[in-house]
């Protein structure tokens, strides 16, 4: 009997060991199981954004290579209508028309859409650099006046644009530091510039560049300009890069922009006089200066002559209204510098992208390419 009950209890003992065994072995299963799949989870993931990133590079290149494509579409029509009219640009041009119709052109797999806009109908901000560059100042204004003539067309621009957001001082402190701001050193040399040692005390500390601007942008980060400043003038602005010649095309002025023409000529064509000249002005535009300066409103704002405002600071020993140069010095009705202000789409991709042109007879350059805000 005792010897059958040993005999039962090794049985039911070796039955539960084998049944744990079976449990140990269950589980073992079960975390394998579980580990596979949050590793195939995980590998299925990393693989779809792969994927995506991988379609987003795809689009991204193509869309760059449309880009390039509509540049050479842009520099052959420039350079050929500006070849047959000899330099002269106007609203009557292709370039122009396109520009303004708005036009979307499809391409395989996206659309290009874009514009044209001519450098010489804007202010050029590098202007406030001297030296080093092609730029060229007026005929009859000596090398010392032309920096406190930039200064003084660009104090009356942001005036006249700003209307109550800017005051004087506001706009002398602005003007004297873009004009720091492009020149090679870090002394302040006018009575409300900025140098590093402003910019390195501001909550985002930085330097002054003591360099040449490359895009407009770069508006935003000199003493004094807010954002409502920036958003009120940059439309009247612009920057041609490695060049401080400031030339206006009077033939490609915005009707909407009297203020420019009305800085540019240091006040001696009023804003109202400004308005009545882009109004009245031949659609297909003058074919010389001299053509134009025949104009009336031009040709009263030759006699009268400038009436500049040289702010609030010291003006220089010899610096005056009668030094400063011509009333028209700055106005031209030829153009060589260009902007392509694009938005490509292709796939779900959409990039804003700018290029900028030196077009001549002899040649039809890029000279700066970036990626746009939308």
């Amino acid at each position: 009997m005792d010897s059958r009950n040993r005999c039962h209890n090794a049985s039911r003992s070796l039955n539960v060991s084998i049944r744990k065994q079976r449990g140990v072995a269950l589980l073992m299963v079960l975390l394998v199981v579980a580990l596979v799949s949050v590793m195939a989870v995980t590998l299925s993931g990393r693989l779809q954004t792969t994927v995506l990133r991988t379609a987003n590079f795809q689009q991204a290149e193509q869309a760059y290579w449309y880009w390039l494509s509509a540049e050479e579409i842009v520099r052959e029509l420039l350079q050929t209508e500006l070849s047959e009219s000899d330099g002269v640009a106007h609203q009557q041009q292709m370039w122009y028309q396109q520009s303004e119709s708005g036009n979307i052109y499809p391409v395989d797999g996206g659309a290009i859409q874009g514009g044209i806009q001519d450098l010489h109908s804007c202010f050029n901000l590098n202007s406030l650099r001297e030296g080093g560059g092609p730029g060229s100042g007026p005929g009859s204004a000596p090398p010392s006046s032309l920096r406190e003539r930039r200064k003084a067309q660009l104090r009356m621009l942001l005036l006249s644009v700003g209307d109550d957001d800017i005051e004087p001082y506001t706009a002398d402190v602005i003007v004297d530091s873009l004009a720091d701001w492009l020149d090679q050193d870090d002394n302040i040399d006018g009575n409300y510039g900025a140098e590093s040692v402003d910019y390195q005390s501001l909550l985002f500390p930085h330097g002054a560049a003591n360099t040449w601007l490359t895009h407009v942008s770069e508006l935003r980060l000199i003493r004094g300009v807010t954002a409502k400043i920036f958003n009120d003038v940059k439309d009247y602005v612009c920057v041609i890069p490695r060049d401080n010649s400031l030339k206006i095309n009077v033939n490609t002025v915005a009707k909407e922009q009297p203020e420019l023409l009305y800085a540019v000529t240091l006040g001696a064509l009023a804003e109202d006089e400004a308005q009545q000249f882009l109004n009245t002005r031949r659609g297909e535009g003058y074919e010389s200066l001299d053509d134009a300066r025949n104009n009336g409103e031009l040709s009263s704002a030759a006699a009268q002559g400038p009436v500049p405002n040289f702010g609030g600071g010291i003006i220089p020993e010899g610096v005056t209204a009668e030094t400063i140069g011509g009333a028209l010095d700055d106005l031209d009705v030829k153009s060589k510098y260009f902007q392509l202000n694009a938005k490509i789409g292709y796939g779900d991709l959409v990039i804003a992208a700018q290029s900028q042109f030196l077009i001549t007879k002899e040649e039809a350059k890029v000279l700066f390419r970036a990626n746009a805000a939308p």
